[in-house]
């Protein structure tokens, strides 16, 4: 059996929803844009690797009483309002 991969780089980012701040890791295209791949994910579901969330509702003084670390958690591209580089 061949398996085929992709190479992709991994980029550290954080990302904010209405509901919550993620930090992780996205998957792009070796040497691609990280804006390219946003744009490429509208309608779909962006998978973030070694995931912390920090969930915005209730808002707690400090947001890093709340987080919570997952392997992987999958975020709707629609719902993104800011991304950025870490």
């Amino acid at each position: 059996m061949v398996h085929m991969r992709v190479p992709k780089d991994q980029v550290s980012v954080k990302i904010k929803t209405e509901s919550a701040i993620i930090r992780g890791t996205v998957h792009t295209l070796v040497n691609g844009r990280l804006s390219d791949y946003m744009t490429s994910q509208k309608g779909k579901f962006l998978p973030v690797t070694d995931a912390e969330v920090y969930y915005l509702d209730p808002p707690q003084k400090d947001i890093a009483e709340n987080g919570v670390k997952r392997e992987i958690v999958f975020v709707n591209g629609e719902k993104i309002e800011m991304i950025e580089y870490l």
